[in-house]
C-alpha cells in the first residue's frame, strides 16, 4: 500500500536542499520505478487525497532521467501548468525544511525496501493468477500446478538476488577520488580481505605457499578439477575437515558462541557417502572400520557432535538428484541456513560438482549453460561474502596424463566459460603407478601464486589427502628462473626461433644439475 508518508520522504530526498548526499539517475529511477508499480497495480490506486502530489514527484523523476536539467528549471517547467499550482507551497516547504539525519536514514530505508519488495511481486500477477487457479481447481494437473509455482517462486528469488547485487555494486560502483568519501570501498576491502574473512583451507601448501591471504578468500570461486577417482570429493570434504580444525584456533574472543558454518551440497555421492568422506579423514578411521563400530555400538554421533561443539562448527549436507537444482535452489539453501544461524554464520559452501546443476536459463548448447551455472556460482559468493568451493570434470585426455606437468587448462570440459569465471582452478590426475599420489597443477588464481605443480600424499581408504608438497618438475623450473631445462632444450633445437637459450646458460645449467 503507497502511503502519504512515503511520498514525502521521497520529496525530501529529491528536493531539500540541506541533504548531503549523492543523487543521481539511479535514485530517480528507482523512484519512478516503485511509484510505476503501485499505479500499475489495480487493487492498489492511489488515493485521491494524495493523486497530485503522487503525479508530480514521478513525473519530475522521469524527466531528471531523461535529461540534465536542473531542478529548478523543471519544477518551474511543472508548475506552469494549473494542475500542480495547488503543491507550489508544499515543494517550497520541503526544500528548505531541516531533517536530522535520522529522518534521513528512516527515509531512505523505506525507499529501499519498497524497491525491494517491489521487486519481489513483479511478477505479482503471475502469482495472482496461480492462487485464482488453485482456488477454484482449474489448473491442468498437478505437476503443471508445481511446475508453475516453482516458475514464479524461482523468478522472485531471482529477482532478489539481482536487486541485492545491485545494491552492493552500485555501494562502490563509482569513486571520485578527491571528492567521495572511502567508507564504502574500505568496508568492502575489510568484507574481502581481513583475516577474519579468510577461511583456511586447512593445507599449509595452500595457505602457506599458492595462497596471498592464507586461506579462501570471501567473494572468490575456487574449483577443483579431474577426472573420475581424482580425488574432487574428497578434496572438498578434507577442505572442510581440515578448516574446521584450523579455524577451531581461531574462535572469535568478542563472540565465542558464533558457530561457523559449513554448507556441503551434493548431487552425487548420497548423504550417507558425504558422511564417510567426513567422518572417516576426521577420525582417521578406514570404511570398514567405520562399519565395524557403527556394528559395536559406538556412539558416533555424540563423537561428532562433541567434535563440533568443541569447534564452534556446524556442517549441513544437502543431497540432490543430479540436473534436478539451479543456483537459484542454491540461494534458497543459503537462506534457509541464515534464518535458521544468523547473519555471517556461513564459512564456506562446497558443491558437488557444476556440471551435474541445472542452468535456470536455457540455452542452445550445453556449454553456455555451463558458463551461466558458473558465473551464477560466481554472483552467489559475491552476494552473500563468501567463498564457493566446487569441482567439475576435464575432458577425456585427462585419462592419458601421468604427471602434473601435463595439466593445463585447455583439458577443462564442455565450456571455457568456467575459466573466465573461476578465481582459483586446480587440475587433479591420480598417478597411474602410485595410488597414494595425486597431481596437481595450480592453473589459474587470482590471489596467489598460479602454473604451481604439487604432489599430495593420500589414503583414499580413508578419504585422506594428507599433505601436499611443490613437485621436482616447479622446483626446477624456480631453481633455473621459471624456466625448465628440459623445454630450453627443445627450444634451442627448433629451427628458425629467435632468442634462442644461450649456449653459456646450457652450460651453466649442466654443471649445475652435477654439482648437484
Amino acid at each position: 500500500m503507497l502511503t502519504e508518508y512515503f511520498l514525502d520522504g521521497c520529496y525530501t530526498i529529491i528536493f531539500n536542499k540541506n541533504l548531503k548526499i549523492k543523487k543521481n539517475k539511479v535514485l530517480y529511477r528507482d523512484i519512478v520505478e516503485i511509484l510505476e508499480f503501485y499505479k500499475d497495480q489495480e487493487l492498489n490506486e492511489i488515493p485521491v487525497s494524495f493523486r497530485n502530489k503522487f503525479e508530480f514527484i514521478n513525473t519530475f523523476c522521469k524527466m531528471k532521467v531523461n535529461s540534465d536539467k536542473a531542478d529548478s528549471d523543471l519544477i518551474d517547467s511543472l508548475m506552469f501548468s494549473e494542475k500542480y499550482k495547488a503543491l507550489e507551497d508544499y515543494v517550497k516547504m520541503r526544500i528548505d525544511t531541516h531533517v536530522t539525519q535520522s529522518e534521513i536514514d528512516s527515509h531512505i530505508h523505506h525507499l529501499r525496501i519498497r524497491k525491494k519488495l517491489n521487486g519481489l511481486l513483479y511478477n505479482y500477477k503471475d502469482i495472482e493468477m496461480f492462487l485464482e487457479t488453485v482456488r477454484d481447481g482449474t489448473f491442468e494437473s498437478i505437476d503443471h500446478a508445481i511446475g508453475n509455482y516453482e516458475t514464479i517462486v524461482k523468478n522472485m528469488y531471482t529477482n532478489l538476488m539481482e536487486h541485492n547485487r545491485v545494491v552492493q555494486i552500485e555501494a562502490t560502483a563509482s569513486l571520485d577520488l578527491s571528492a567521495d568519501s572511502y567508507e564504502n570501498v574500505f568496508n568492502s576491502i575489510i568484507d574481502k580481505y581481513s583475516q577474519k574473512c579468510i577461511i583456511p583451507s586447512g593445507f599449509d601448501i595452500f595457505d602457506n605457499e599458492i595462497f596471498t591471504n592464507h586461506g579462501l578468500e570471501s567473494s572468490r570461486l575456487y574449483i577443483f578439477a579431474g577426472g573420475s577417482g581424482s580425488g574432487k570429493s574428497t578434496i572438498m570434504n578434507n577442505i572442510i575437515t581440515k578448516s574446521i580444525s584450523k579455524k577451531s584456533l581461531d574462535i572469535d574472543p568478542t563472540n565465542p558462541n558464533k558457530k561457523s558454518v559449513y554448507i556441503y551440497i551434493t548431487l552425487e555421492n548420497q548423504i550417507d557417502e558425504c558422511f564417510l568422506r567426513t567422518y572417516q579423514p576426521l577420525f582417521d578411521k578406514t570404511t570398514r572400520e567405520t562399519i565395524k563400530d557403527i556394528n559395536d555400538g559406538m556412539n558416533i554421533q555424540k563423537q561428532m557432535v562433541n567434535y563440533l561443539n568443541k569447534t564452534n562448527s556446524k556442517i549441513v549436507m544437502k543431497y540432490f538428484p543430479a540436473m534436478s537444482i539451479s543456483t537459484i535452489d542454491i540461494s534458497m539453501i543459503i537462506d534457509e541456513v541464515i534464518s535458521k544461524y544468523g547473519e555471517n554464520s556461513i564459512a564456506m559452501i562446497a558443491i558437488d560438482y557444476i556440471d551435474l546443476l541445472t542452468s535456470d536459463v536455457k540455452y542452445d548448447a550445453y556449454r553456455l549453460e555451463l558458463g551461466h551455472i558458473t558465473l551464477s556460482l560466481k554472483s552467489l559468493a559475491v552476494q552473500y561474502n563468501i567463498p564457493i568451493v566446487t569441482a567439475t570434470q576435464l575432458n577425456r585426455e585427462i585419462y592419458k596424463v601421468q604427471d602434473s606437468g601435463n595439466l593445463n587448462l585447455g583439458q577443462m570440459g564442455e565450456s571455457a566459460k568456467k575459466i573466465d569465471h573461476a578465481d582459483f582452478i586446480a587440475l587433479l590426475v591420480k598417478d597411474q603407478v602410485d595410488e597414494n599420489i595425486v597431481h596437481c597443477k595450480i592453473g589459474k588464481n587470482r590471489s596467489g601464486k598460479s602454473n604451481i605443480e604439487v604432489d599430495f600424499k593420500v589414503e583414499f581408504d580413508k578419504y585422506k589427502f594428507l599433505s601436499g608438497s611443490i613437485s621436482r618438475a616447479t622446483e626446477k623450473k624456480e631453481s633455473f628462473g621459471g624456466t625448465n631445462l628440459l623445454e630450453s632444450q627443445k627450444f634451442k633445437k627448433a629451427p628458425g626461433v629467435k632468442n634462442r637459450t644461450p649456449r653459456s646458460d646450457l652450460f651453466s645449467w649442466a654443471i649445475l644439475i652435477r654439482t648437484k
